[in-house]
């Protein structure tokens, strides 16, 4: 019986994850996630290494929502792979400002946003 319980709890929260991860992608969200890119474009161009960390925390927590609202979706590969690349360019952004090479963070920060763009042209609703 205990062990239904636990099982029952877990599917809550399981639920509970995707209908939070559904919620929570919407406009306002997909704005934050904007003006965050932007920030680190900026903090990138004036070698702020600090910005830079901040900034990449909270868009790759950011991309993480991203990819479990697709996932859950479903149908939505297209989406999902790009949500992974970007939380790996944005991995790449954070180890590359780390050892000073800021130039090669401002071209994957142009991936990136490149990214973000190919991403609306599939899903963005006008």
């Amino acid at each position: 019986m205990r062990k239904l319980v636990a099982l029952g709890v877990t599917l809550l929260a399981v639920a509970g994850s995707v209908i939070s991860a559904q919620i929570d992608i919407d406009d306002d969200f997909m704005r934050n996630v904007e003006d965050s890119n932007k920030s680190l474009a900026n903090h990138i161009a004036i070698k702020n290494a600090k910005g830079v960390s901040g900034d990449t925390q909270e868009l790759s927590a950011m991309f993480a929502q991203i990819e479990a609202f697709y996932a859950a979706k479903g149908d939505a590969q297209d989406a999902l792979d790009i949500s992974k690349k970007s939380r790996q360019l944005i991995d790449e952004i954070g180890k590359s400002v780390a050892s000073k090479n800021f130039d090669s963070a401002n071209v994957m920060a142009s991936d990136l946003s490149r990214a973000c763009k190919s991403c609306h042209n599939f899903y963005k609703k006008s």
